[in-house]
């Protein structure tokens, strides 16, 4: 009686498992059709110029970065100081932030630094929206920094160095620019993106949020 107990509770909690395991893979697909369903979505808009929400277009980029986030452990912080829309190519922008969002990802996991963080802000300043990625990372030597939109330059073993060249290339075109600081190695980096605003009036709705 004893081993029919004892394999009864055995069965239940790998029924349980199991049901865990089924619902966080449901959750998964259903994560992946969103970014499938976003990415088709840049894809038809793509050299359009439409009114957008600077704050959606970060939230698009979170969205489709989640996954590795979660992977390497990195804590995500949204400090959304002003709510801005601008009239802009989104797909163009998506692009630019989607690379440096994984430039601080893999700023973080490089770092001997246990707690990884990486802060999305959105300000407004001088009437132009200011994105900037914000890590905790490696950070940046001071004589990198004037060679860090340089065409081919990296500093990881496995970049190939287009990234940055290629966003800054792109900022301009959106009639923006592209900008990095960093305190040094091991003091993390800041990469700040600038974009002009449309005439509409931006929002200023102050929010920090853990993800």
């Amino acid at each position: 009686m004893t081993y029919l107990n004892n394999l009864a509770e055995h069965l239940q909690a790998e029924r349980a498992a199991i049901v865990l395991e089924i619902e966080s893979l449901q959750a998964n697909i259903g994560h992946i059709k969103d970014i499938v369903t976003m990415q088709q979505r840049y894809a038809k808009i793509s050299g359009v110029k439409e009114i957008i929400s600077v704050v959606d277009l970060v939230e698009d980029t979170l969205r489709l970065s989640a996954g590795s986030f979660v992977r390497h452990r990195v804590e995500v912080i949204r400090d959304f100081q002003d709510r801005p829309v601008a009239n802009l190519d989104r797909h163009k922008v998506l692009q630019i932030l989607v690379n440096l969002v994984r430039n601080a990802k893999h700023a973080c996991e490089e770092s001997q630094c246990p707690e990884r963080r990486v802060t999305l802000r959105v300000a407004v300043e001088h009437g132009r929206a200011r994105i900037s990625v914000i890590d905790n990372g490696v950070g940046i030597a001071p004589e990198n920094l004037s060679r860090l939109f340089n065409h081919g330059f990296t500093t990881r073993a496995s970049g190939h160095g287009f990234g940055l060249h290629g966003g800054a290339l792109a900022a301009k075109e959106l009639g923006g620019s592209l900008n990095v600081h960093s305190d040094g190695l091991g003091r993390g980096a800041t990469v700040t993106l600038e974009l002009p605003l449309s005439s509409a009036e931006p929002i200023s709705e102050p929010e920090v949020a853990h993800a």
